[in-house]
């Protein structure tokens, strides 16, 4: 019995030691630190909210004076112009939606691409080796990320939309429910974007491959369905478009979807999300790193 019994106690350098064991929050903490000393970033989240004001300022400034527009019209069709010309502050402040989600979506992809393209994804899984809670802090991170940006991005637009369409006659009130409603929802489905981008960059394990996915569904897909449906006036075509994640996206964050509840768009665009970051989950669980 002169052997020394072994010590049943890891190294402390090791991750799973007293000291330095992993629990969810040291992984989020980990993916913080990434996502925000990448360069890339600051950058990237800068021009979406660059895009989303600048563009809905330069839109609110662009349309006529209401007194204008409505004198221009016969009697019989007023009634219909005003009631088109109670959206004209919804339709400035969400202008510059369509670029940040765009924007979002690269970024979503990039956060996980990088990765593996480096081999940095290598050194992630060997600290938390069961591979979900990885990706699972990169998502939330990302989420959370996007959701501020958005949030910010949103209140700043519909700040500057709605004295410019004031001061042009038209009726609109930073305060009320509809509006808040309306930034609020923008922000979620930026969120949910960069989630579900996250996702595709997972599926795809490539930068390129990814990126063009997830443009290609959120800016090719709904123009594609558009022309087809107008070409060949297939109804539930043009049914099935209010589905599509850029349109749902729309209608969260206040722009009429074809007549979409407020909560079918929501869960149209949670289940996109759920379904690519589901998949990217199961398939970083199975494949090589």
């Amino acid at each position: 019995m002169s052997t020394a019994t072994a010590s049943t106690h890891t190294a402390p350098g090791h991750p799973h030691s007293s000291l330095g064991r992993l629990n969810f929050a040291r992984v989020v903490r980990s993916e913080w630190i990434k996502l925000r000393t990448l360069r890339s970033t600051f950058w990237t989240l800068g021009s979406a909210v660059v895009l989303v004001v600048g563009i809905a300022t330069l839109v609110a400034a662009a349309i006529p004076e209401k007194s204008v527009l409505v004198g221009e019209v016969p009697a019989a069709r007023r009634a219909a112009i005003e009631a088109q010309a109670s959206a004209f502050g919804t339709t400035a402040a969400t202008s510059g939606l369509t670029f940040a989600s765009l924007v979002i979506a690269v970024l979503g992809v990039l956060v996980i691409s990088g990765e593996f393209s480096t081999g940095m994804i290598r050194s992630s899984f060997t600290a938390v080796p069961r591979r979900f809670p990885v990706f699972a802090a990169k998502t939330l991170v990302l989420f959370v990320v996007a959701f501020v940006i958005g949030l910010i991005s949103s209140a700043a637009s519909w700040a500057v939309a709605i004295p410019i369409l004031n001061g042009k006659g038209y009726s609109g009130d930073l305060t009320s429910s509809d509006t808040l409603w309306a930034i609020l929802g923008a922000a979620l489905y930026l969120g949910l974007v960069a989630v579900f981008s996250l996702g595709v960059g997972a599926i795809l394990k490539s930068t390129a491959g990814g990126i063009a996915a997830a443009l290609g569904v959120l800016l090719v897909l709904p123009i594609i369905a558009s022309v087809v449906s107008g070409l060949t006036r297939t109804e539930w075509l043009a049914d099935a478009q209010r589905y599509l994640l850029s349109n749902a996206g729309q209608g969260i964050s206040g722009v009429a979807n074809g007549g979409l509840e407020p909560w079918v768009n929501v869960v149209t665009v949670l289940v996109w999300s759920a379904v690519a970051f589901i998949v990217g989950a199961v398939l970083l669980q199975r494949r090589d790193a």
